[in-house]
């Protein structure tokens, strides 16, 4: 008895030292930003009106689309455009309607956009229609799309400040996509060589606009304006006869079958609430190679242990907790389901503590291994983060100062933060798989003593 109590007394010692420690944890992942993440807004819808949106709803709807009249877009302090309530909202409620001929891609349910010829079709329809002007049926859509500016612009001195990280190696992939199979050349002012070119730039701004917008049917006026958090979704789009349909997610009240409900929660949407879609469960390389950002939670973070070869993968939650090497089950579990934080976080701490001592012990000495390969430290990064936000301030307050120059300094800040990112995620993984053997080290040494 005396043996179990010292043990309880241990436990709940150490069980007090992993709450400070997800308190230092939490401290360390809100302090890390990244500049063009949707889904790191803030979902007060505070911010500024986009006043396009009314003249795209507009559009729409002369043209047979619907659009709720209680959702409006709002430019947030950080400059993020996000989809916002502007009074409650019942599950199942239709948000948007767009009818197929709005669509660039698909024409109908039953002439889906294909990959390959497909994909190229509407790249080089859409690079035609941004041509057009005002001209073109859809120019009130295309000329209000903003456009991230991914790794595929970037020159030699952005990708640099990566530090070897992937999206490095594949930056450029949709651009060779492009030229291999659609027959085109993105480089500006290639016309010497007698090269097909892009003297206006309009096949980069179409490709990048359907590489970080495009849904599984093709662009999607006003659709591609939600965006992305697979925590926090809580609208789905389907495929109806006549167009696509997007649609409040949750369980109507007296429905008793989940499964018709995409198996969620109730859930009206509050005023002042962020509407979210969902992109697909992606690893934070590719999201942030193909969107530009990296959202705050659940990301999935991939690594190689140079040591040993081996591969590790993790998924991080708001207050830093962890699922480490999770199975096929468990993301999917992440994209189907629709909890609080806390449920969440719940689940991934169980996911863990399901791992032996060695897997865990494993994962710590390849985080420790990974974070000691690179050039710069976690605290390093930060000041040198702040020096080139410096930078940017005193470019932008010059009026000499090309866009070029601008560009490259934002570039070069987007890097530094999604390193930063991936430095925080890596630390906060660390410190809790670290926690973990400790705790089931005191367990398993408890049981020894018992038996």
């Amino acid at each position: 008895p005396r043996r179990d109590h010292m043990t309880t007394q241990l436990l709940h010692s150490l069980h007090l030292r992993i709450g400070f420690i997800i308190k230092i944890i939490t401290v360390i992942t809100s302090c890390t930003l990244i500049g063009a993440s949707a889904s790191a807004s803030p979902t007060g819808g505070n911010g500024n009106e986009d006043e396009g949106f009314a003249k795209l709803v507009s559009w729409m709807k002369l043209h047979g689309g619907r659009v709720d009249s209680r959702i409006n877009v709002t430019a947030t302090d950080n400059g993020i455009r996000g989809v916002y309530a502007l009074s409650s909202i019942e599950p199942g409620t239709e948000l948007l309607f767009c009818p197929w001929n709005l669509i660039i891609g698909s024409t109908s349910i039953q002439n889906q956009m294909q990959k390959g010829d497909g994909m190229c079709t509407v790249v080089q329809r859409m690079a035609d229609e941004i041509r057009l002007g005002e001209q073109s049926l859809w120019h009130p859509y295309l000329n209000h799309i903003e456009l991230p500016r991914l790794a595929a612009n970037w020159d030699s001195s952005a990708l640099a400040e990566l530090q070897g990280l992937s999206p490095i190696q594949d930056a450029t992939r949709h651009v060779q996509w492009f030229r291999q199979n659609c027959g085109g050349d993105l480089m500006m002012n290639n016309a010497a060589n007698g090269d097909d070119h892009d003297d206006d730039g309009a096949a980069m701004r179409s490709l990048v606009a359907f590489i970080s917008r495009a849904s599984e049917v093709g662009m999607i006026p006003i659709y591609d304006l939600f965006n992305h958090h697979n925590g926090k979704r809580n609208a789905k789009l389907s495929i109806v006869e006549d167009g696509v349909r997007l649609v409040t997610v949750g369980k109507v009240e007296g429905d008793d079958d989940d499964n018709n409900n995409d198996g969620r929660r109730n859930h009206t949407i509050r005023r002042g609430e962020q509407l979210y879609i969902s992109y697909g469960l992606k690893t934070s390389s590719n999201m942030y190679r193909d969107y530009a950002f990296v959202e705050d939670w659940p990301s999935c973070w991939n690594f190689a242990d140079s040591t040993t070869g081996d591969n590790y993968a993790f998924v991080s939650f708001e207050k830093g907790i962890a699922a480490i090497n999770p199975s096929a089950d468990f993301l999917r579990y992440i994209v189907q389901s629709n909890e609080s934080p806390e449920e969440y976080e719940e689940s991934a701490g169980w996911y863990s503590e399901s791992l032996s001592v060695v897997d865990l012990e494993r994962f710590v000495g390849a985080v420790r291994s990974r974070l000691g390969e690179f050039a710069t430290t976690l605290g390093e990064d930060r000041k040198l983060l702040f020096a080139e936000e410096q930078a940017l301030l005193v470019a932008s307050s010059m009026s000499s100062s090309s866009g070029d120059s601008t560009n490259r300094i934002e570039d070069v800040l987007s890097a530094m933060n999604y390193r930063i990112a991936f430095k925080s995620a890596l630390t906060s993984s660390y410190i809790y798989a670290e926690s973990m053997v400790a705790t089931k080290t005191i367990e398993n040494d408890a049981i020894k003593q018992e038996l």
